[in-house]
């Protein structure tokens, strides 16, 4: 009898303990649903034996950060109950979007006011439409996506990539710390409806942060595809090596050693730059420090000119030097301490030097003469692709844009002068209505003596 009773008080207290158990805190469901390239929304249902008063999201982005990136939000719609069944909707509209192929890890956070706490299980999940037949071909730290064209074509691309990446490790020592993923849509078009807010002539971004290249490349432009995904390449390759936290590159040295990376200047901007020595018409280095204009012709010289002023110090002084001068960057040397540290010059020593050695004449103007307007970061010279019908065809026969073919502010008129000509049409109106009021006056005066 006595051990009848024992056995049945453990079989009660056991399953009371097994009730506890189920009682307590507990996620139902975590999910997540990718609407690329507008928004992702993450969703939750949980329950407990009591009030759950915290629910959070938690995530953070697979790149290179100064600061450990964990971010935390609440839904807007979590009220404080047993049951949970809450979202939150990131809206790339309002937030700016994310390189497609950007990785993102999240879990949900919950406490009940017993103080128990849960953590779901950290997922994963990769930036980028379901729409493409994504193909992928990977060369030791490259990997290459594509979803239109042969292997033969992604070969052909990951050669460039790969020149690329052989020619930075041996003129500046600088090599990928991480694979980097390039993503090469089939047009212009398809990249920029992937990345939301992209000017219409952007035709390649890099984004170092996250080691991604996005390029519109199809058979058709292969040529100026092959020089810009060299050109991106060496965007990301660079930003590996100065991360940015405390110290940005000069836009001319940036830009300079990604067309470095291509190889040598085409023809067509090698013209640009010696017009512009014969014709003293050079930038100063400085105005070149902080942004690209948006001039369609002065962005081609600004281009062709920071290739020079790079070639210049990797052919003289070497690529040591040229790793040391990122390293002082990537130390939070400013502009012209990083420069003194390596060479012994500042900026306007090295414009000195240059000028002297392409034959240029000495600068001879402020600095401050140009007022160069920063553009969207990083990009690649404007390309407009012959496949897109808003755009402006390539000349036939042509493998690179031109100044006259790019979609920038060549041949606008700015704003000064519209604002000239409406002061003109604006004073001869007032003018001829002074003098009819004048005509309509002396024709009443006429009249009345008459």
């Amino acid at each position: 009898m006595h051990r009848r009773v024992w056995i049945t008080i453990l079989a009660t207290c056991s399953l009371a303990f097994m009730r506890g158990q189920a009682v307590g805190l507990e996620v139902l469901a975590a999910e997540v649903q990718i609407d690329f390239p507008d928004q992702i929304v993450f969703s939750l249902q949980a329950k407990s034996d009591v009030e759950v008063d915290v629910v959070e999201l938690e995530y953070g982005l697979a790149r290179r950060a100064c600061t450990a990136d964990v971010n935390r939000v609440v839904p807007e719609d979590f009220e404080a109950d047993v049951m949970v069944n809450t979202s939150w909707t990131w809206n790339m509209r309002r937030t700016g979007s994310l390189p497609p192929g950007a990785r993102l890890w999240w879990r949900w956070r919950l406490v009940d006011s017993a103080g128990r706490e849960v953590r779901t299980e950290t997922r994963w999940l990769t930036w980028l439409d379901d729409v493409h037949p994504w193909r992928t071909l990977t060369v030791d730290d490259l990997a290459l996506h594509w979803y239109v064209g042969s292997e033969t074509f992604a070969q052909t691309l990951m050669d460039a990539a790969v020149g690329s990446r052989t020619r930075l490790e041996a003129d500046i020592g600088a090599r990928p710390e991480d694979e980097i993923q390039i993503y090469i849509y089939a047009t212009t078009e398809d990249m920029r409806q992937a990345v939301l807010f992209e000017p219409g002539w952007t035709g390649g971004l890099a984004f170092p942060s996250y080691g991604i290249v996005i390029i519109g490349i199809n058979q058709r432009n292969i040529d100026w595809g092959l020089d810009t995904i060299a050109h991106e390449l060496a965007h990301v390759i660079v930003g590996d090596v100065v991360s940015h936290c405390y110290s940005g590159l000069p836009t001319w040295l940036d830009e300079g050693l990604a067309v470095y990376a291509e190889g040598e200047l085409d023809p067509s901007s090698q013209m640009i730059l010696e017009e512009a020595i014969v014709e003293d018409l050079l930038f100063s280095i400085r105005s070149l420090s902080d942004g690209f204009t948006e001039h369609a012709h002065r962005a081609y010289l600004s281009y062709a000119q920071s290739y020079s002023i790079v070639a210049y110090l990797i052919e003289t002084y070497g690529q040591e030097k040229m790793l040391a001068l990122l390293d002082a960057f990537q130390a939070g040397y400013r502009y012209d301490n990083a420069l003194v540290q390596v060479y012994g010059f500042d900026a306007d020593g090295l414009e000195a030097e240059w000028r002297d050695a392409v034959g240029a004449l000495p600068m001879a103007v402020s600095p401050e003469e140009i007022e160069p307007t920063p553009t969207v970061f990083p990009t690649i010279q404007p390309y407009s692709d012959p496949s897109v019908a808003a755009a402006t065809p390539l000349p036939a026969g042509s493998t690179a844009p031109t100044p006259a073919d790019s979609k920038g502010y060549e041949g606008r008129p700015s704003y000064l002068t519209l604002l000239l000509g409406l002061w003109l049409i604006m004073t001869v109106g007032f003018l001829i209505l002074i003098f009819m009021l004048r005509l309509i006056g002396s024709y009443m005066e006429d009249d009345t003596d008459g």
